[in-house]
């Protein structure tokens, strides 16, 4: 994961993440870890679907635009619960991290420090491969 329960915590507060902690219902005392652990798990997920394409996944040491992507995304699908739905503040955020990680797919933005070395090896190139159906120099089948 890019992002942990206590970077959460440092960025969206205690009350916030106790809050999301369930879905709906009674409020627990304390962060319930499990649902916030499966929405930063999913947030990594989402991250590295765009990542792979430039660079390998997962990304070893997360820069701090990482972690702050995960909590984002992670933070967003956490409000998400019985009559609770994301602030707009929320929605443009996110609307924010997902161009970022376009940008970072399509090479109009640079991750510093990541692994780009898969970018060649993964794209299929045509013009290395024999082709397939040659036709005989008599024009014959």
């Amino acid at each position: 994961m890019y992002a942990s329960i206590a970077d959460m915590t440092s960025r969206f507060g205690e009350a916030e993440m106790i809050r999301f902690s369930v879905a709906g219902g009674e409020i627990p005392e304390e962060i319930l870890p499990a649902r916030i652990e499966g929405a930063l798990t999913d947030a990594s997920h989402l991250i590295d679907s765009y990542l792979g394409r430039r660079y390998r996944t997962p990304i070893a040491s997360p820069t701090p635009e990482l972690v702050r992507a995960a909590c984002v995304l992670a933070r967003f699908d956490l409000a998400h619960g019985v009559e609770r739905e994301p602030t707009e503040q929320m929605r443009l955020a996110r609307k924010d991290v997902i161009a970022w990680l376009e940008r970072l797919a399509d090479g109009g933005a640079v991750l510093e420090g990541a692994d780009s070395t898969a970018t060649v090896a993964t794209k299929a190139r045509w013009h290395d491969r024999q082709p397939a159906f040659v036709t005989p120099p008599n024009g014959g089948l």
